[in-house]
């Protein structure tokens, strides 16, 4: 199979965990209120375009730029296979998003809640994308 099918398959298949991801984000949320934490004058409004938004912004972010980058650094890598995905997805976690989210937490008065509902779902984002990803860019 040529690389633009296997990319092509590889973002579908990265979104399908994301949509799903996403859903139980949603749901959380809602459930627990986290979004009444945060001052009326700060919050974005809430609807279908926010959530449009924001799921292009993570099939970005989480699938199609990772699948980008490694497409071009898998020829070099001494490991393959969901697990690697999972850890490579931990890895640009913990280097990434999770200083800049906790500098971010301390500067401005968010809520403690929604920091780490975020910072748990994007985790839980990232990885699983990554372990698709891996896992169809390896076959």
């Amino acid at each position: 199979m040529d690389m633009a099918k296997i990319f092509l398959v590889t973002v579908i298949y990265g979104a399908i965990p994301l949509v799903i991801i996403s859903i139980i984000q949603a749901i959380t949320e809602s459930l627990l209120k986290l979004h009444e934490y945060i001052p009326e004058d700060s919050r974005a409004g809430r609807g279908l375009e926010l959530y449009l938004l924001q799921f292009i912004s993570d099939l970005f972010f989480f699938v199609i730029l990772p699948a980008l980058v490694y497409y071009w650094v898998y020829p070099v890598m001494p490991f393959s296979g969901y697990k690697s995905g999972v850890a490579v997805g931990i890895a640009a976690y913990a280097l990434g998003s999770l200083p800049y989210a906790t500098s971010l937490g301390l500067r401005l008065k968010l809520p403690t809640p929604l920091i780490v509902s975020t910072l748990l779902f994007n985790l839980l984002k990232l990885t699983a994308a990554l372990g698709v990803i891996i896992h169809y860019m390896n076959y």
